[in-house]
């Protein structure tokens, strides 16, 4: 071969490999473009979210397996309202969607295998006991007694897996417990606060669920608190740091509240409304769903069969 037809032949087999590569990454990236994002109010787009806004840079850089960039970007943007916020974020591609839907399906929305035992902890006031009633003198909250006996004998289940976390001072819940069985409520340990101040009551009620958490093994919970005061802060705080320990979060709304504080929560009207969430999260079954919202109907919950069906659907 002459020496003046070599940097063709060269150039040639470049080219060659550059069109090769082109169309090798136009393949990936048409890959990388199917993501198909899950559906607004479902535990997939719930549990992203949580993901997005909850973790440490750390945790999504090296255990969910995002890219340090994508992860710093994420944590610059919160809070993420909605998935449309989360896509919007520079750095966060397709693939970085795809990887944060992974992992929050394995830590968040994984379907609880029947002989699991899952755990409960739920707030006092405003949660379980009515709004104003420091004295307990009206009934627990309608469906809540239903709610919680299913969840603490689910499948046969051994009783002792109820815990309470209240901001009360120990002298103030001396009544409590003939309180919970007068009206059907599974009783448990409850941890007590020193003061209702939310910047002391938020960190010790988390301490209180991590010493819960200290003492089961690796037993997962559901967790059940209001809109009133801390305890969805107390939930994010707490799923943040232990995602492997915590099934669902449920926030009973008493009062409005700010939509960022609940992200990655079900927030929700009644215990109707949250035993519906609990069969999609496959956790109860319906029929047994349907069982909760006739006793909250019972209690003075107004719900129809109609409303009960469109909840199930």
């Amino acid at each position: 071969m002459s020496r003046s037809l070599l940097p063709i032949v060269v150039l040639t087999a470049l080219l060659g490999a550059c069109a090769a590569n082109a169309g090798s990454d136009a393949s990936a990236e048409s890959a990388a473009t199917a993501f198909e994002a899950p559906a607004e109010g479902s535990c997939e787009a719930g549990a992203m979210l949580a993901v997005a806004n909850d973790l440490s840079l750390e945790v999504l850089d090296d255990e969910v397996g995002l890219s340090r960039a994508a992860a710093k970007s994420i944590v610059d943007h919160r809070p993420l309202a909605s998935l449309e916020a989360l896509d919007a974020v520079p750095q966060v591609g397709p693939a970085a969607l795809s990887t944060i839907l992974a992992y929050a399906k394995t830590t968040r929305c994984a379907p609880t295998s029947g002989d699991a035992e899952i755990g409960l902890i739920s707030d006092l006031d405003d949660t379980l006991i009515p709004k104003a009633n420091p004295e307990l003198s009206k009934p627990a909250v309608p469906g809540i007694a239903a709610l919680y006996q299913l969840l603490e004998h689910r499948n046969g289940g051994r009783e002792g897996d109820v815990y309470y976390v209240t901001a009360r001072k120990p002298d103030r819940i001396l009544e409590v417990p003939a309180y919970l069985e007068a009206h059907g409520v599974p009783t448990g340990p409850i941890e007590t606060g020193t003061s209702g101040a939310p910047f002391i009551a938020r960190p010790e009620k988390v301490r209180d669920m991590e010493k819960i958490f200290a003492r089961t093994g690796t037993q997962r919970f559901i967790l059940f608190g209001d809109s009133t005061h801390v305890d969805a802060d107390v939930q994010r705080d707490v799923i943040a740091k232990h995602p492997d320990r915590v099934v669902a979060g449920f926030i009973l709304k008493v009062d409005e509240i700010d939509p960022a504080r609940v992200s990655g929560l079900h927030l929700v009207n009644d215990y109707a409304e949250a035993a519906a969430i609990l069969v999609k999260l496959g956790v109860i079954e319906e029929a047994e769903a349907r069982s909760v919202m006739r006793a909250a109907r019972e209690q003075g919950l107004a719900i129809t069969e109609a409303r009960m069906s469109e909840l199930l659907q």
